[in-house]
């Protein structure tokens, strides 16, 4: 006779507050009053309670992170634009997510909707609010432990920042044929100036001068090397981390110096070090577009983290093994791939993160990767959280939001409820907005048991709750990953787990005779289907993931 596996998993969310502030409309569902009636609540938080009881993630810089752009998350003040109040009347909805670490895109004053063109490091954007709000931000999620890292964006400024409008006007007014001086004006030697026009460089108005701007002409590029230049920086991390920031994401790393990845790798160096001896508990982590080799060899700088690009995207590993669900000899190289990352990148740097995600802000939405199948777009949620290091989350993604095409497609405002009356309802004229959501909105799915979001709950609270999963070393599990079965073992300390994933669109099985001193701790469903245990035989429905521990 089948015995049910006694697993440990989250029920239905409990009933959470999703106005944007106290002149907002509530958009809870009528259901609601009636799902706490029915006790609900108290069933979640019962089953809250037993997973703690597997244990939880040290208060360390292995964390669950959410990447959220300001501008599309949430309106507090009625403009149709996200703002930085609007983030922290999300905070509680973050926070049940099983949310510990945010990362910001820009949030500084600049003159397009993206912000990635910085005017000034040492301010908030007037759209977004307030240095003031941003201190409340803050205080608010240290209450919560929750850790912010914040976009420094060092590739380049915005062409209307103070440092290159006043090396613009001194060119300006050199005579015809004159060498600029640097004791007249220092920030002639912070960007790249010529006479000669060259691809990526264009015209200073009103001079015989040309700069590089190899993303945009709104994008002047710094030069790096520039020990003024470095100074500056060193003042910025010193002036956000002064504001209580955790550290930060590194935006184009790899264009600091366009094809050369030894001078990146030694701004990187700086940038690392710079920052731990400003605080020495910081968390960098570098955006590296390149594949596997090329990231491994980023890893030389010393940095934290540098995003996995390889396992992300279409292209990415993660993309490859689920295109292929039910192809044993390409599932098996999931495992396999796992081990021999992790031990690369520790080879070239030992205290490295990884940094694993889905989809980003440039990249099409993952949901759609999958052709909207939840059970796929689930997988991929699991694979992504259950990777080791820091697991990234792009904001939407947890309610399988649509996104795709140009850029400000892809960061659509978050679908909150149906009526879209509680995010940001003032786009940039290029976003398309489908007119449905095939997973439905946030208002949707939070009372549904098989939705998306309660998945991404069990999810999370799973990760947390065994801290070998993102902690630990990888190592492919021989005598498990086996047919659709992908099967790692991570270790950290004295504590270890292994992670069993059915990636195939039918039911598999896992022959646990080996492993008899191991008890199944955690599952996750995708379909809904019980995951049993018949003798030594580990049933996983369709996209199912067990989670093993060593018996106490």
């Amino acid at each position: 006779m089948k015995k049910a596996v006694r697993i440990v998993s989250l029920l239905l969310a409990v009933a959470l507050l999703f106005g944007c502030s106290a002149n907002t409309p509530s958009t809870a569902p009528e259901t609601s009053g009636a799902a706490l009636e029915s006790g609900q609540a108290a069933k979640t938080e019962a089953a809250l309670a037993e997973i703690a009881l597997l244990g939880e993630s040290p208060d360390d810089n292995y964390r669950t992170f959410y990447e959220i752009f300001v501008y599309s998350f949430c309106d507090s003040d009625g403009d149709g634009i996200g703002d930085l109040q609007g983030v922290i009347s999300k905070l509680d909805y973050l926070q049940e997510l099983g949310i510990n670490g945010i990362w910001f895109m820009p949030i500084h004053p600049s003159q397009s909707y993206h912000k990635y063109d910085v005017r000034d490091y040492y301010d908030i954007d007037p759209q977004y609010g307030t240095m003031a709000d941003f201190e409340e931000l803050m205080a608010e999620c240290q209450k919560r432990d929750i850790h912010v890292i914040t976009d420094l964006v060092l590739n380049h400024t915005g062409n209307d920042h103070e440092w290159f409008t006043a090396a613009c006007d001194y060119l300006r007014s050199l005579p015809a044929g004159a060498e600029p001086d640097p004791e007249a004006c220092k920030y002639v030697e912070y960007y790249s100036f010529s006479r000669e026009q060259r691809s990526g460089w264009h015209a200073i108005e009103g001079s015989e001068w040309y700069y590089e701007g190899m993303f945009s002409p709104h994008m002047p590029d710094l030069r790096l090397d520039n020990e003024n230049v470095r100074n500056d920086i060193r003042d910025i991390m010193q002036f956000w981390f002064d504001k209580g920031v955790s550290g930060f994401r590194l935006d184009a790393a790899k264009e600091f110096y366009s094809g050369s990845i030894s001078r990146n790798v030694e701004v990187l160096n700086w940038i690392q070090t710079t920052a731990v001896e400003l605080n020495p508990d910081a968390y960098l982590v570098a955006e590296v577009w390149e594949d596997f080799g090329v990231l491994t060899r980023y890893y030389e700088s010393g940095i934290t983290s540098v995003f996995n690009f390889a396992f992300a995207n279409t292209s990415g590993k993660l993309m490859q093994i689920l295109r292929a669900a039910g192809n044993p000899g390409q599932v098996a190289t999931f495992a396999t791939a796992l081990e021999k990352a992790d031990s690369t990148f520790l080879a070239t740097n030992p205290n490295y993160i990884d940094a694993p995600f889905l989809s980003n802000h440039d990249i099409g939405r993952i949901a759609g990767f999958c052709g909207y199948d939840p059970l796929k777009t689930k997988l991929a949620g699991a694979m992504n959280l259950f990777m080791g290091g820091n697991a990234f989350i792009y904001y939407g993604e947890e309610i399988g939001m649509p996104g795709s095409g140009n850029d400000p497609s892809k960061r659509a405002p978050f679908f909150w409820n149906d009526a879209r009356d509680n995010g940001t309802t003032n786009p940039p004229p290029e976003c398309e907005i489908p007119e449905e959501y095939p997973f439905g909105s946030l208002e949707q799915q939070r009372y549904d048991d098989a939705s998306l979001y309660n998945y991404y709950r069990q999810a999370i609270a799973i990760r947390q709750a065994i801290p070998a999963i993102s902690h630990g070393r990888t190592t492919c599990e021989t005598a498990l990953n086996v047919g659709c079965i992908s099967a790692t073992r991570r270790t950290w300390n004295e504590e270890q787990c292994i992670i069993l994933m059915n990636i195939a669109p039918e039911a598999g099985q896992a022959d646990l005779s080996s492993h008899a001193d191991w008890t199944v701790a955690a599952t996750l469903s995708a379909d809904g289907n019980e995951i049993v245990l018949s003798g030594t035989t580990l049933e996983l429905p369709a996209f199912g993931v067990a989670v093993l521990v060593p018996n106490a």
